[in-house]
């Protein structure tokens, strides 16, 4: 079995100099594991510069971790460098920015990022000078989608064969990217409305769209995007969300997007003392057909990733 996770903010606790890139918590003890290093470079109240030298310092963490911990984990840019990854019988990792607030709306900084190895980007985690995202809205906001600076940014990132990441846009910057992008958008960490209705989940004609273009879906472990009551903010819960997804017809689209070490709470009864992702499927063993297990955990991931990667 091979594992993906399309959202971890373990590079983070790197910063604080807490933890490493790879944790026993954070990948898997029993299969090999390719984990979304996710760079936020949004943070509330940061100026653009700050934004800008938050980018470059979490860079040059996850070019530091790669070397130390190269025992483990191997960088992935391309499908052939998971192969040599898993062959060698080590995670891989790939790199990405959530919010691209840290790029200056430059598409000239977005090439540097992505020649670094950045291959997944989300446009706003707050609204920001590219697009809107999907944070709650000041009274009289307009939800205007992608902006023409966005549109040029996003044009660059098609050139340079970025994957575009709609977890965090609003809901008109989601219908926006899914035209302009030129591969199918994904939602590296998102759960399902009709569920729990919060913005951060997508509706259901988003969810068909994503699994109409071909795209992803990540399950997302933070406990308010599961569910509005606390005590049913449990994994039985989140898998309700999988269910969703399957009647939506999405069985090829859906996979991991865990959120881990960005989240403060994680859904009953997960621990840190353990893998998360081992956790995960060792409760679809009970409840799944094995076949649907394997698709989840990362290969489904994996066939997205080998033919837009």
């Amino acid at each position: 079995m091979f594992i993906v996770d399309s959202h971890c903010d373990s590079i983070q606790k790197v910063d604080t100099k807490h933890f490493d890139l790879v944790n026993p918590y954070n990948y898997s003890r029993k299969h090999p594991q390719l984990q979304f290093v996710a760079m936020m470079t949004g943070w509330p109240g940061d100026k653009d510069n700050d934004s800008w030298k938050r980018a470059c310092r979490y860079t040059g963490l996850y070019c530091m971790s790669i070397a130390s911990e190269s025992d483990k984990v191997l960088p992935v840019t391309c499908y052939a460098d998971i192969e040599r990854a898993f062959a060698e019988g080590k995670h891989g990792a790939l790199l990405t920015i959530e919010s691209a607030t840290g790029l200056k709306n430059s598409p000239a900084l977005l090439e540097r990022f992505y020649n670094v190895g950045v291959r997944v980007i989300s446009l706003a985690w707050l609204s920001n000078d590219l697009a809107k995202s999907n944070r709650v809205f000041e009274d009289g906001e307009e939800d205007t989608g992608i902006s023409e600076i966005g549109r040029e940014f996003v044009k660059k990132g098609n050139e340079l064969g970025v994957i575009w990441d709609v977890s965090h846009a609003s809901d008109q910057t989601f219908w926006d990217l899914c035209e302009l992008s030129e591969k199918p958008v994904i939602a590296t960490h998102s759960n399902f409305r009709a569920l729990c209705p919060h913005s951060r989940n997508l509706t259901d004609e988003m969810a068909k769209r994503i699994i109409a273009d071909g795209g992803m879906i990540g399950l997302n472990l933070a406990v308010g995007f599961i569910h509005e009551e606390e005590e049913k903010r449990t994994v039985e819960y989140l898998f309700h969300h999988l269910d969703h997804c399957l009647t939506l017809g999405g069985e090829n689209n859906i996979g991991f997007g865990c959120d881990i070490d960005g989240v403060s709470q994680y859904p009953a009864p997960l621990t840190l003392e353990d893998s998360i992702h081992d956790q995960l499927i060792d409760y679809m063993q009970k409840h799944y057909h094995e076949r649907i297990v394997e698709k989840v955990a990362g290969e489904n991931y994996l066939a997205y990733l080998k033919k837009w990667l």
